[in-house]
């Protein structure tokens, strides 16, 4: 494993919907953005990602692989390219170069909290979902609450690195649903046609929060990847 692996919930999300892969991979950290629910959400990605970067120095733990689910993935890409010092590889999960929003969810956030809770997550999971993880995606966003919720999504609305993806030489991981229905399968194609280093999975039967919904095979393709970077130097 490298010194660091790092993963980066979604929109209106928290930690916990990386709660499989910290158990599967020893030693490695699901951080919680800050507002989700402690302090104050930021407002880009850009701000995120800087964040991002000081939390590996902080950690003085050498380079990280960081994988990001969603507006995470989004962090993730801005953080290697911000810092790539830092970045030893990404592993993007149910994300995109360009997270465009729809304005049906801002008017979903805007006038029916916390009602359209059901529908969010409904847009996140397959429809063969368990009930048990229903339940938790709905708790991460009463948890997150509306404004942090929102804050998230205007931040994905805002992002596009589509033109700058040829300065990413790190090795990638892209993951994906087959039946994800916010960022679509395409999005992942997209990023892997432009990432030259780059592995793409897609899981079937899966939605957008792919690693939560079908964690024996998303942890498969992640130990796979970890197992071919090159081992960390002791410099």
């Amino acid at each position: 494993m490298p010194q660091q692996l790092l993963y980066l919930h979604g929109s209106g999300y928290t930690e916990d919907s990386f709660r499989e892969q910290v158990r599967a991979f020893p030693g490695s950290d699901a951080l919680s953005l800050p507002g989700h629910p402690a302090g104050q959400a930021l407002g880009s990605v850009q701000a995120c990602a800087a964040w991002l970067a000081r939390y590996v120095d902080w950690k003085r733990a050498g380079k990280a692989v960081v994988a990001g689910n969603s507006l995470g993935g989004a962090i993730a890409l801005r953080w290697a390219l911000d810092r790539p010092d830092q970045a030893a590889g990404l592993i993007l999960i149910g994300t995109g170069a360009k997270l465009r929003v729809s304005a049906e969810i801002f008017s979903m956030i805007d006038d029916d909290w916390p009602a359209c809770i059901d529908r969010l997550v409904s847009f996140a999971l397959s429809t063969a979902a368990p009930a048990e993880l229903r339940e938790r995606a709905k708790g991460w966003h009463l948890l997150v609450g509306r404004d942090s919720t929102r804050t998230d999504y205007a931040a994905c609305n805002e992002f596009d690195v589509m033109d700058r993806l040829a300065e990413l030489r790190l090795p990638a991981l892209i993951i994906v649903g087959a039946h994800d229905q916010m960022t679509p399968p395409k999005y992942s194609t997209f990023l892997h046609e432009r990432l030259t280093s780059s592995r793409l999975v897609v899981v079937p039967g899966a939605g957008h929060i792919v690693m939560a919904e079908k964690p024996v095979e998303s942890n498969a393709a992640i130990a796979a990847f970890l197992e071919s970077l090159p081992a960390p130097s002791s410099e």
